[in-house]
């Protein structure tokens, strides 16, 4: 599987079991918000072009699972404990756990930039799988 796949899994997923709505119809809901028609684990974060539809529907995901903050900040709790729910690799649950710790992205009031800058950070410092 595709590290930004699990990435993107592990960012917007709580590790609570008893969600009002699934990852899918999350995603798919969010998409639907956003106008964004493209596949979250097959963009290129890295692209300067990243468009904004995909960056809001980031935003959207983590909003409906409590890790984006009304303040534009991150519960990196709630994120860590979506990545030991659902990542099963040790090596790369070890990596994205030391990223939450290490990306520190400041509140902002553009969620949709914060929510991006957040996934971006983690996708470089987790590394290639």
């Amino acid at each position: 599987m595709q590290c930004s796949y699990l990435i993107f899994l592990a960012v917007v997923c709580t590790a609570h079991s008893v969600l009002s709505m699934s990852l899918k119809e999350i995603s798919d809901a969010c998409k639907k918000e956003h106008n964004f028609d493209g596949d979250l684990d097959k963009i290129n974060y890295d692209d300067p072009e990243f468009p904004k539809e995909a960056k809001c529907t980031l935003a959207c995901s983590f909003e409906k699972n409590g890790v984006l903050k009304a303040d534009g900040s991150f519960d990196k709790e709630k994120d860590k404990e979506a990545v030991e729910e659902i990542v099963k690799d040790e090596v790369l649950k070890a990596k994205l756990m030391a990223a939450i710790d290490e990306c520190d992205v400041t509140a902002k009031a553009d969620k949709c930039e914060a929510a991006y800058e957040f996934v971006k950070c983690k996708k470089a410092k987790a590394g290639p799988h």
